[in-house]
């Protein structure tokens, strides 16, 4: 399975927990549902490719950080851990999660 796979199940698993019904993400207002489970947590989700993914449950490590930007074919010349690398990621996995039902702001792809 592809670390891309693994965190879209992640995010399905939390809206199948967050709203009766809800079979699929794009059932759901993603931002929203987002927004609410993050409350009170302290993360800064749609700013932070780190706090997203600790926000779904997911390895937030450097390592697996690495293999998802080549997964997602983020600019692989982006020094590992940086500032630059992470915030391509962010709208790398975003871009892709809105490719796959999820309803992700442009504000927060672009």
């Amino acid at each position: 399975m592809s670390i891309f796979s693994d965190i879209f199940n992640k995010i399905v698993g939390k809206i199948k927990g967050l709203v009766p019904g809800a079979n699929t993400i794009s059932d759901v207002n993603l931002t929203v549902e987002l927004d609410k489970l993050a409350k009170g947590k302290g993360l800064e989700w749609k700013t932070s490719v780190i706090d997203f993914l600790k926000l779904i449950g997911a390895d937030s490590s450097s390592g697996n950080r690495d293999a998802l930007a080549k997964e997602l074919g983020v600019d692989a010349s982006l020094e590992s851990g940086s500032a630059a690398k992470n915030e391509a990621l962010r709208k790398a996995l975003f871009k892709k999660i809105a490719e796959n039902g999820g309803n992700i702001p442009k504000t927060l792809i672009d």
